[in-house]
């Protein structure tokens, strides 16, 4: 039996996300859940009854409760710059769903903020806790394109586009593998009825030594899809992430043979992938502890959202190529 005393944890949201967050941290032994904060009465009531700790309407209630040591920040992404900074003000450490931010001036402040206060502050990119990621990592060395299709029927988060949705999820996946700087960019969208977010988004980025990256999101397609190509010389890696909970990967490798000519060899796994989410929080955890070093940095983080937010600020300086489709 352990020794270690609970962790005393607390989410802010009570929407999917944050239900997510509540129910890993009620399941860990080292995590003690004591406080949810949701603005929302009626979803409030709901976490009260659910998990059986104390709920608050807003942050300062929480602060004002009792000490807390660590943070998941699972409510709209308009609001983490807010609520991250005054959880770190009030040193605790934090874990705050992607993206930190919506503007990397605001995101280099909390990386800074949290530097000087000695507090974690993690962002849940949670792809990085895939296995299969971790193994495409693994054995991915000079890949010369990549193409990422991450394609949904509805869109649950409002206040932000596809591009923070969505995109960023497998940009953050392809800034791992590719360790060179971003020399041209191209972009294009739409915003599909009266939203004032781009619900469609494609892209495709040049790194320097010529690895070119390709980009498309949508959460108007009318079936789901979350692939990943990557090609190299000798190999290509065919990722299906829509399969939860396993990852099928294909690994397509040209053969000569002789007799037989050309052809290419497939080797086709199923990766399960165990509950990735739990990872992430254990790691967070393990990180407030000292017991571990980052899986991903903050600088990551910074070149993952700089690359999100310069398509964004493309988007938004041409709008002639962000139509409003009826």
């Amino acid at each position: 039996m352990s020794d270690v005393v609970p962790m005393r944890v607390a989410v802010v949201g009570a929407g999917v996300m944050g239900r997510y967050h509540a129910n890993v941290y009620a399941a860990l032994p080292d995590a003690k859940l004591v406080g949810i904060v949701e603005p929302d009465p009626t979803r409030r009531a709901d976490a009260a009854e659910r998990y059986g700790c104390a709920t608050y309407a807003d942050l300062d209630a929480l602060l004002a409760a009792g000490p807390i040591e660590a943070v998941s920040v699972a409510s709209p992404t308009s609001t983490h710059f807010d609520l991250v900074r005054r959880l770190l003000h009030a040193g605790v450490h934090v874990l705050v769903e992607k993206p930190v931010a919506t503007s990397v001036v605001h995101a280099r402040e909390l990386a800074a903020l949290s530097r000087a206060r000695g507090l974690v502050l993690q962002v849940g990119h949670i792809t990085r806790f895939f296995r299969a990621v971790e193994q495409l990592r693994e054995q991915v060395r000079t890949p010369y394109l990549i193409e990422a299709r991450r394609l949904a029927p509805n869109g649950r988060i409002q206040d932000v586009g596809v591009v923070l949705d969505l995109m960023i999820h497998d940009i953050d996946i392809v800034l791992g593998l590719v360790d060179a700087p971003v020399i041209d960019v191209a972009v294009a969208g739409h915003t599909v009825g009266d939203g004032e977010h781009e619900d469609v988004c494609a892209a495709q980025v040049r790194f320097e030594g010529g690895c070119v990256a390709r980009f498309l999101a949508s959460r108007v397609a009318p079936d789901a899809e979350r692939t990943l190509v990557v090609a190299e010389a000798h190999q290509t890696f065919r990722l299906d992430f829509g399969r939860a909970p396993h990852t099928e990967m294909a690994v397509y490798r040209p053969q000569r043979d002789v007799a037989e000519g050309s052809h290419v060899h497939v080797d086709r796994y199923v990766v399960y992938e165990d509950n990735p989410l739990r990872k992430e929080m254990t790691h967070f955890l393990a990180r407030v502890r000292g017991r571990t070093t980052p899986i991903g940095t903050l600088e990551d983080d910074l070149r993952s959202l700089t690359l999100a937010t310069d398509l964004l600020t493309r988007l938004r300086a041409h709008r002639s190529a962000l139509p409003s489709l009826p």
